[in-house]
């Protein structure tokens, strides 16, 4: 049995909302709890992405844009590259290289997102 399994992702926002609405309208993730400051997304595994709102400085971490990414499984990334696409977000990478296919992007707070292709990853 492993000694620490992932409780979440805590990805700290210096704006809030578009990062929120990033996640939830470009990404489509469901949301699983939100408060004032803070939401919780469903991943469909066994942790969850946090998104906190950091912009009035009261955050127990502070957010530079430069240090968590995220690995994301897309159930088709054609359309997600599409929907990407509709929102104006460019792309930073994309490849089909020994970790499978994928598309490299950057949240509004500067956050890396690689999303690979189901089924394409070992």
């Amino acid at each position: 049995m492993p000694r620490v399994r992932l409780l979440d992702v805590v990805v700290p926002c210096l704006n809030y909302t578009s990062t929120r609405d990033f996640y939830t309208t470009v990404l489509g993730l469901e949301v699983a709890s939100e408060g004032k400051s803070h939401i919780f997304f469903d991943t469909g595994s066994a942790g969850q992405i946090a998104l906190v709102d950091a912009s009035e400085g009261d955050s127990l971490v502070r957010p530079n844009g430069h240090g968590i990414y995220l690995d994301l499984i897309a159930h088709d990334l054609i359309y997600l590259r599409r929907q990407l696409a509709r929102h104006r977000v460019s792309l930073v990478d994309e490849r089909s290289d020994e970790h499978g296919k994928a598309v490299t992007v950057r949240d509004p707070e500067g956050n890396l997102i690689n999303i690979f292709q189901d089924g394409t990853v070992d």
